[in-house]
């Protein structure tokens, strides 16, 4: 019998992408979303036999479990903030849902929890653009600390992941839109000095599934992979790729804005422990963009 999984997030751009994913690799998965949940990123799988999608807002969470044995949770849904959401629905998202959720896991048996996390948390950084997020982030991975003792935690810790059908707010895809699509006069932009390790959602997706296979198959009480390629690019390179890559006559306005105070020069993955399990990244900046390019031109 194929293992279960409780996905939250199941709507958004990487809990739909990981979704398919593990429908194909014949998973039954517990998808967790809100009864207003925009699912159109889902529509193609909606009422795939395997699915059974799950409205947070409507039943107790506590009937996830009562249903079915749950196998392992992975927790992708989050508040970035973006939109002025008040404190306390980010730390719903965030702190409050999987909290709960590996606690009922505790209690029914679940061997798994495995959590979203995001490299502007690494280290010391303090990254006012999104400090609520952030510190929301922060605080549960204290608690999961807590919580390893009783359930196996892993902790991914995503570089800048993009591609197809991101949220509009997203940086690359804004960037792609402004430049290749509306091909605005000028886009203003900092120096773009700053590196950062993108990363395709494919290749986040095949990281997850080897990451979930691994947490059910070993013992262990908590582990973190950092999940990039391992190399770093500029700002301005990618945004010279998407002008080149779609013929853009877009002028680069490289310096028109100043950098935050506290702006995170360069963030880049150590992904020795994630490449043990078998894994590699196989997509590059340029595909990754035309692979973007190609999916919005048939929209």
């Amino acid at each position: 019998m194929s293992a279960t999984i409780v996905l939250t997030g199941v709507t958004g751009f990487l809990g739909s992408a990981l979704l398919r994913a593990l429908l194909v690799h014949n998973y039954q998965v517990i998808g967790v979303k809100r009864s207003t949940s925009d699912t159109w990123r889902i529509q193609d799988v909606e009422t795939h036999p395997r699915l059974n999608l799950f409205d947070i807002d409507r039943t107790d969470p506590a009937e996830i479990f009562a249903q079915q044995r749950v196998d392992a949770i992975v927790h992708t849904a989050t508040d970035y903030g973006r939109d002025g959401s008040p404190v306390y629905k980010i730390l719903e998202a965030n702190l409050i849902l999987p909290i709960r959720l590996a606690e009922l896991g505790i209690h029914a048996g679940t061997q798994l929890f495995i959590n979203t996390d995001s490299y502007f948390n690494k280290g010391n950084h303090s990254y006012s653009h999104l400090l609520n997020y952030s510190l929301s982030k922060k605080s549960l991975l204290i608690w999961l600390g807590q919580i390893s003792k009783r359930l196996k935690i892993i902790n991914a810790v995503l570089e800048h992941i993009y591609g197809p059908f991101d949220g509009q707010a997203k940086f690359v895809e804004t960037l792609i839109q402004q430049i290749a699509f509306q091909r605005r006069d000028r886009v203003s932009l900092t120096h773009g000095h700053q590196k950062r390790d993108f990363i395709y959602i494919d290749d986040v997706v095949d990281a997850f599934l080897k990451l979930v296979q691994f947490g059910l198959t070993h013992e262990f009480s908590f582990k973190s992979y950092e999940v990039g390629t391992g190399q770093s690019v500029q700002i301005s390179d990618l945004a010279q790729t998407i002008k080149t890559l779609s013929n853009s006559p877009t002028q680069l306005g490289f310096g028109d804005l100043p950098y935050r105070s506290d702006e995170i020069m360069e963030s880049v993955a150590e992904n020795s422990e994630l490449r043990q399990l078998g894994w590699s990244a196989k997509i590059d900046l340029p595909s990754g963009v035309q692979k973007i390019l190609n999916s919005c031109s048939k929209k």
